[in-house]
């Protein structure tokens, strides 16, 4: 389907402009860029810090937010950092080191909810406020206001993404 511009002509809106194109080819190259490199220092610093990564925190927060009753494996992926392929390894280390359990979930004989342990919850209240410290050292290069408007912006490419998803 085309459309007609303003002076007439027809455009193919699966072709997209060139000016346009570089420009979302430049917001995508930053974003990822950014992306890899948070993750990489918050990585590093969890490491450092804690002998963790941060796929486990990323597993700690989710569970410490689901209360008691943890959550299911899908959920947990659905939810995680992490790729789907890791989830199940990860969950099976962090089971051997004590830091979450697997619960029969109370109508579904086939699912297994996964929570956390007390150990568990210990290093996510002793990682948490290093986690959020560390973020703002390095997002305070941004003001508030600014910081804002970026999460307005990220939501809008993501609510695309999962439209494109279906």
């Amino acid at each position: 389907m085309s459309s007609v511009k303003q002076d007439g002509s027809e455009t193919d809106p699966s072709k997209a402009q060139t000016g346009d194109s570089k420009h979302s080819l430049r917001a995508w190259l930053y974003l990822l860029k950014c992306s890899k490199k948070l993750d990489q220092i918050m990585s590093a610093r969890l490491r450092q810090s804690y002998g963790s990564s941060l796929s486990r925190f990323d597993v700690l927060a989710h569970l410490d937010l689901a209360g008691d009753a943890g959550l299911s494996t899908s959920a947990l992926a659905a939810k995680l950092l992490a790729s789907r392929g890791n989830i199940t390894r990860l969950l099976d280390r962090m089971e051997h080191d004590g830091l979450v359990f697997r619960n029969q979930h109370s109508s579904d004989r086939r699912v297994q909810n996964i929570c956390l342990s007390r150990a568990g919850a210990e290093l996510f209240r002793q990682m948490a406020p290093d986690h959020e410290r560390w973020t703002h050292e390095i997002l305070s290069v941004l003001k508030p206001v600014e910081q804002e408007e970026l999460v307005r912006l990220l939501k809008t490419v993501r609510e695309r993404l999962e439209e494109e998803q279906g």
